[in-house]
């Protein structure tokens, strides 16, 4: 008899003042803002805890959202979550970034080589799916993050391309808006999604 699908739900946290602002984070430990506690208070109504496991990145803005989409309820923290490290590029826009003179040989391949003085999308993926392969089997999981971060782990999961994207450094074609709900089953080795869940921005 095969083990009882686990089912993961993985929610990106609420927006800061540097989303806002259109500011890269990465690892830099910002806070969510008025707004993004609004998001977190408004998610609450689209879950249905208890969690047989509730975790949670170590940084403030997935922690502070757990907590307010989840108030109570106990909250595992774990650095696997965290988001790309992105260096000497956090705190930059888009538009600066293109100016860093390591940017251009980070996008040649963005999967492998580190972004300047940070890490590569492969060393997250490492990070992030090491961290879902740990999970039970047969347990309904709810997991905070963040937007790199769960896609990444998609993009690994499920092989999906790398596709570069005009004026934006991460090669992916997904997006997974604040608060936004992405739904997994696991059933032996064999990942599938579910059904998503819209943010609630």
């Amino acid at each position: 008899m095969s083990p009882a699908p686990l089912r993961l739900t993985l929610v990106r946290h609420a927006a800061t003042a540097w989303n806002e602002g259109g500011r890269w984070q990465g690892l830099t430990d910002n806070p969510i803002g008025p707004n993004g506690e609004a998001q977190a208070r408004a998610l609450a109504a689209h879950l249905t805890p208890p969690y047989d496991l509730a975790f949670s990145s170590d940084l403030s803005r997935a922690v502070q959202t757990a907590e307010l989409a989840l108030p109570g309820h106990p909250l595992i923290l774990d650095p696997r979550l965290r988001e790309y490290h992105l260096g000497e590029l956090e705190g930059l826009s888009a538009a600066e970034m293109q100016a860093h003179p390591g940017f251009a040989a980070w996008q040649a391949d963005p999967w492998r080589t580190p972004a300047p003085g940070g890490n590569s999308l492969h060393a997250l993926a490492a990070s992030v799916r090491g961290w879902a392969e740990d999970l039970p089997d047969g347990a309904r999981v709810i997991a905070f993050s963040h937007s790199i971060a769960v896609r990444t782990l998609l993009v690994d999961l499920f092989g999906l391309p790398l596709v570069p994207q005009p004026n934006y450094p991460i090669p992916y074609s997904l997006r997974v808006g604040h608060t936004e709900r992405v739904e997994l089953e696991r059933e032996g080795q064999v990942w599938r999604k579910a059904e998503s869940g819209g943010g609630t921005a």
